[in-house]
């Protein structure tokens, strides 16, 4: 299935990114800060490398969700439940409809995406802690070491193909989620 070259790659999502910043009303910093966030671009691109069709439709659709789940009193609603526990996907359903898209690109990009979301309770553990907030690590219901284990194990089961060139494991296991 044709997904994106690796020369389409940043003019494909310098124009995502613009038409996101602009239908979802961002100010000039966070519309930066949303262009340069690599969670964001691997959001946006995930459904044009997995050769999607209506790969546009499917990105800009979940590209507003990830950023309305960052902003104001909607993050509470998209915020990490127990309910999500049981699955390390379960919390990205909501960006995870890909029509038409190769199955292998696609498990390998959520993955990728898993990583980013672990690495971010990771680092968030001490303050959720403090805070009350819910964070599946500290609830016990996570085995960080497991779920990594389980989620590189995902990624590597298939080619990077030019999903490296959008993010690494590693740099997903150093990701920020938030824009």
């Amino acid at each position: 299935m044709p997904g994106v070259e690796t020369a389409d790659i940043e003019p494909t999502w310098d124009r995502l990114a613009a038409l996101a910043a602009e239908a979802l009303r961002m100010d000039p910093d966070e519309a930066a800060r949303f262009r340069d966030n690599r969670v964001a671009k691997l959001v946006g691109l995930l459904p044009f490398a997995a050769g999607c069709d209506d790969a546009e439709r499917a990105a800009l659709a979940h590209l507003a969700v990830y950023v309305v789940a960052g902003r104001g009193g909607a993050r509470a609603v998209f915020d990490h439940a127990p309910g999500d526990d049981v699955e390390p996907l379960a919390r990205l359903s909501t960006i995870a409809d890909f029509p038409g898209g190769d199955p292998d690109v696609l498990a390998r990009g959520m993955a990728l995406l898993g990583l980013c979301m672990l690495a971010g309770y990771r680092r968030d553990a001490a303050k959720d802690l403090a805070s009350g907030e819910y964070n599946p690590i500290n609830s016990g219901a996570w085995d960080s070491g497991r779920v990594e284990a389980a989620l590189l194990a995902d990624a590597r089961a298939v080619d990077p193909g030019v999903l490296d060139a959008i993010m690494t494991e590693t740099q997903a296991l150093e990701g920020y989620w938030e824009i």
